[in-house]
């Protein structure tokens, strides 16, 4: 069995955190997407000074890319997949 690596655990964070900014900004902008994508964005952000607070002093100088970029695709589009997925059940929920 393979040890969990610090880019793995950055990852899943990432990725976690994108599903709940996802259901957070459906929930709290709905259709301001313009606020949501920079709530998004914010979030986004804090992970990275987290990681880098937490994670960042044990990755070496070549591998700090690793750090800004590992989970950002997942982050990026389960965000993008929750928001639109609940906004549309928002607004059919709405129009019934």
């Amino acid at each position: 069995m393979m040890a969990i690596t610090k880019t793995d655990k950055i990852f899943w964070l990432r990725a976690g955190l994108g599903g709940v900014v996802g259901i957070s900004a459906a929930e709290l902008f709905g259709s301001d997407y313009q606020s949501a994508v920079l709530f998004a964005i914010v979030v986004y952000l804090g992970s990275y000074y987290l990681v880098r607070r937490v994670w960042g002093p044990q990755f070496k100088a070549d591998e700090m890319n690793k750090m800004y970029t590992a989970g950002i695709g997942s982050y990026v589009l389960l965000f993008i997949f929750l928001y639109i997925l609940l906004f549309t059940l928002g607004v059919h929920y709405l129009s019934l």
